[in-house]
């Protein structure tokens, strides 16, 4: 009998629905929320990437990226940001964030001085949501490795939905390709709350400057609100000055030097407004600038249309038709060397001394080409050759 019951003793033990009785149970993890918002690439630097995104619940945000290399936050929180360190440069670079479901998107790295590389310039939309979809479209298919953004993103920045809407157009675009905007006035409407919670580095000023590749970009706060900006009247404090005359005081002599502004040093509309047209005090601060280092472009925008132009040697670009309601530029004006009324957006693209765009609309049309740099070096020469035909 006992060996009966002993051998019943072993099947019983060898059976799965006997052991899945006894065994502990196991603990399943907690599924991670899903991505509510983005992810948007900030923060562009040799070496570095910040994967930005936001979640409806608190977590840790977690960042896979180079096959397995993993960072994370320190605390659970709702409004992430992640950086990537040790990236190599000139190369793509593909990331996962864990979520449910996880996002996956990549980006290529800041360029080595020699590199070829497509810079998008584009602002205004406004969350005018036909057009503005119609622009982000058409400019995340051309390509560009980095994304200029000349402010006004939504009318009325204290309003969640216009961001959520936002967001949702530029999905795409923001993915795959490293984001720097500049304030407009519109961005100002909640203080620039949303600006810094979105896009602008804690405990510092909405001016700073960048390095990408052989570019120097100079990011100038035309409504800077420490120095007495409304949403209607623009305002550049002498700190704001001085920092920028200090800032490009060491850029080596053979770097590109950009300014990304809203309120542009010139613009000349069909119809002025108050608060429109160029600003005085970019002006200024363009030429404490150039005291210290040539400014080889000014892109800015708050004007709904396209103007190049060129005042005392200053090349300045107005890109303003990112969505926003048309306006009429005045191609009459003597500064003025092209001027459109349309959807529109700049590509430039970059190869050591020489640098080249065009403007172009939703259809993909050249409306304007133009050349910021040359020499007689081939492309991807070293820096040393610029110098050549302007």
């Amino acid at each position: 009998m006992r060996s009966v019951v002993a051998a019943l003793c072993l099947a019983l033990c060898g059976c799965d629905s006997v052991h899945a009785l006894f065994a502990p149970r196991a603990r399943r993890a907690p599924a991670s929320p899903g991505v509510a918002m983005g992810p948007w690439l900030l923060g562009p630097a040799a070496g570095e990437m910040t994967v930005a995104w936001t979640t409806a619940e608190p977590v840790k945000g977690r960042v896979w990226y180079l096959e397995d290399r993993l960072t994370q936050e320190d605390t659970a929180r709702t409004d992430h940001r992640v950086t990537l360190r040790s990236l190599p440069l000139d190369a793509v670079v593909r990331y996962r964030i864990e979520a449910s479901p996880p996002v996956a998107g990549s980006f290529r790295t800041a360029p080595t001085a020699h590199s070829a590389f497509r810079v998008l310039v584009y602002g205004d939309n406004r969350t005018n949501s036909g057009d503005h979809a119609l622009v982000a479209r058409a400019a995340a298919a051309e390509g560009a490795q980095l994304a200029l953004h000349t402010g006004d993103m939504v009318v009325n920045a204290a309003d969640n939905e216009l961001w959520a809407r936002w967001f949702s157009e530029e999905a795409d675009l923001l993915l795959r390709t490293p984001f720097v905007p500049t304030l407009g006035n519109h961005e100002i409407t909640d203080n620039g709350v949303s600006y810094a919670r979105w896009f602008q580095p804690p405990s510092r000023p909405a001016y700073h400057s960048l390095d990408y590749g052989p570019v120097h970009l100079v990011v100038l706060d035309s409504f800077e609100m420490a120095a007495g900006a409304d949403p209607h009247s623009g305002a550049v404090s002498d700190a704001q000055l001085a920092w920028v005359e200090e800032d490009l005081r060491g850029v080596p002599a053979e770097k590109h030097v950009w300014v990304l502004v809203h309120q542009g040093p010139f613009a000349h509309p069909a119809h002025m407004r108050p608060g429109h047209g160029g600003s005085e005090r970019v002006r200024l601060a363009v030429q404490a600038a150039a005291r210290r280092h040539p400014i080889e472009a000014v892109f800015a925008g708050h004007e709904h249309f396209y103007e190049r132009g060129e005042v005392d040697g200053l090349r300045y670009f107005v890109i303003g038709g990112g969505g926003a309601p048309l306006e009429d530029p005045d191609p009459t004006f003597p500064t003025v060397e092209a001027a459109h009324k349309a959807l529109s957006f700049v590509t430039v693209d970059v190869c050591g001394c020489h640098v080249t765009g065009k403007a172009k609309d939703i259809a993909g049309r050249v409306l304007d080409s133009f050349t910021l740099s040359s020499c007689k070096e081939p492309c991807g020469a070293p820096l040393a050759a610029k110098g050549g035909a302007p």
